[in-house]
């Protein structure tokens, strides 16, 4: 478990839906070398239902 806090993160990835390649949410990678994703919703999604578009 890594102990450093979740202080600074950048996107690197967006998060699109795989019908309609509406954005949904971003990848972020933060300080601690942690990889998240941030939804712009609440709605839960399977891997199946997006994809990532890396810059």
């Amino acid at each position: 478990m890594n102990r450093t806090p979740k202080i600074e993160g950048k996107a690197i990835a967006r998060i699109l839906d795989a019908q309609t390649r509406e954005i949904v949410g971003y990848l972020f990678e933060w300080n601690t070398g942690d990889i998240d994703p941030k939804w712009k919703d609440d709605i839960p999604r399977d891997e199946k239902d997006i994809v990532y578009e890396y810059a």
